[in-house]
């Protein structure tokens, strides 16, 4: 059975209150007990996802600080917040990172000019 509901409908493969959501084959709702991830799978995507996600925030922040210690400068700022577990290597490194939030938007600065 297809989605009951018109394509362009609020409720085209909304299945969550659909009565027929066990039987569409256009079901968004996963119910077979088969597809869901064992506990062990789910914390090792998990844990990859952290390691990944840590890596391309270390990787970006090494860039930046390449280019501001070639542009003669001691720090780097940006927008958005730093994961804990970067923050806490780039302090091992030695940095000083500063986080702080004005008007609902969070900031960091990491600076090296303790030498």
């Amino acid at each position: 059975m297809d989605c009951k509901y018109p394509v362009k409908s609020r409720s085209y493969k909304a299945c969550v209150l659909c009565s027929d959501k066990n039987i569409c084959e256009n079901s968004t709702i996963v119910n077979n007990a088969t597809t869901l991830l064992s506990a062990s799978e789910a914390h090792k995507k998990t844990t990859d996802n952290i390691r990944d996600c840590l890596t391309k925030e270390l990787s970006e922040i090494s860039k930046r600080i390449s280019d501001a210690i070639a542009n003669g400068k001691f720090y780097i700022n940006g927008d958005g917040c730093l994961q804990y577990e970067t923050t806490q290597r780039l302090e091992e490194l030695g940095y000083k990172v500063k986080t702080g939030n004005q008007y609902n938007e969070d900031h960091w600065n990491i600076s090296w000019n303790n030498g």
